[in-house]
């Protein structure tokens, strides 16, 4: 009996041992695969050459590529541009459209990524973590993807929180009012870095050490083609180290780089979002819209009702005089910004 007992307590001290042995495997394996997606994910210098797809989808050839500065972070815009611009729509006006995605910063976040890739097969994905320290890889990876995989006339690239009428775009576009070896948009010209320490955007003399900017165009939205897409994605691969900056490194360095010319497109900007809104009161009168491209002011739902807009004036409306221009005839209330401290914000994942 005595014997009996010491081979059951035998059998399950080595049960328990084993069990312990497993736990800590399994704990020491998920601490280094955190430590792994962490490392992989942080603030980056690396080149944009060896930047690793995630995920990766097709590109049909189509007479524009349209590419969009995405957070992995949050859906939501990504879902308002598919309700203004469901795929179906692109796909009859020769358009491929493509969001740029890094790694959000909760792992548990890639599996709803996944399956909304799965749904809509328009995410391009990096192995870098979001952060606005990374813009320039995300802008790079999608040029360089772009020119590498699509065969399309030219190639859009815009910011998820600008609103676009497409339609006014592609009609610029067939009517070869954009030059297709420049790069043609809002220029910024004899801009200066900023120094103030506590701001955002504070750039070093190490980062940058000139008083000021080449002149660059904004990445609110740009038009250029594939054969320009590539040459700045080359150039960059001679920069051991880039400039954070996105706007300012692509449009501005590369392209000096690479002796690009710049098309200014300013007038077709809009500054603010409630000239868009006053833009849509217009439909009224029936009369266009002199911009074709704006910040949307985080009201998502302004990408849905522009293109609304947009769509109908394509047919239905008129030209504005020069005295009906939304830019001197807007009339707008006053907004007062109210900072918001730690909001409990529920996001919807698809």
């Amino acid at each position: 009996m005595k014997k009996k007992l010491i081979f059951i307590v035998l059998c399950v001290s080595t049960i328990l041992i084993s069990l312990l042995i497993i736990l800590k495997t399994d704990t020491v394996n998920n601490i280094k695969s955190e430590l792994k997606y962490s490392q992989n994910a942080s603030y980056t210098n690396k080149n944009s050459a060896i930047i690793k797809f995630i995920i990766e989808p097709k590109c049909d050839p189509n007479f524009i590529v349209w590419i969009i500065t995405s957070s992995a972070d949050d859906p939501l815009y990504r879902t308002a541009l598919r309700r203004a611009y469901p795929s179906v729509m692109l796909k009859t006006l020769n358009v491929t459209r493509i969001f740029l995605l890094g790694m959000p910063k909760e792992k548990n976040i890639l599996k709803y990524i996944l399956k909304e890739s799965q749904k809509y097969n328009d995410l391009l994905q990096g192995d870098f973590l979001e952060n606005y320290k990374n813009l320039t890889l995300k802008h790079l990876m999608g040029l360089r993807w772009a020119s590498s995989n699509c065969r399309s006339t030219f190639l859009i690239k815009t910011d998820n929180d600008i609103v676009l009428n497409i339609f006014e775009m592609l009609e610029l576009l067939q009517k070869k009012a954009i030059k297709e070896n420049a790069i043609s948009g809002y220029v910024l010209r004899k801009m200066k870095p900023i120094r103030t320490s506590n701001n955002k955007w504070f750039v070093t003399d190490e980062d940058f050490s000139d008083d000021v900017y080449p002149d660059f165009l904004s990445g609110w939205f740009y038009i250029t083609n594939l054969k320009v897409a590539q040459l700045l994605v080359r150039a960059s691969e001679k920069f051991k180290n880039f400039f954070w900056i996105d706007d300012v490194f692509i449009t501005g360095i590369l392209r000096e780089e690479c002796g690009i010319k710049i098309e200014e497109l300013n007038s077709l900007y809009a500054s603010d979002y409630r000239y868009l809104e006053c833009c849509i009161r217009g439909k009224r009168r029936k009369l266009k819209c002199e911009f074709i491209a704006g910040p949307d002011g985080g009201k998502k739902e302004l990408h849905i009702k522009f293109k609304e807009f947009s769509e109908y004036c394509q047919s239905s409306c008129s030209e504005r005089m020069k005295e009906q221009l939304v830019s001197k005839t807007c009339v707008a209330a006053y907004e007062e910004k109210v900072n918001i401290i730690n909001p409990k914000v529920q996001i919807h994942y698809i």
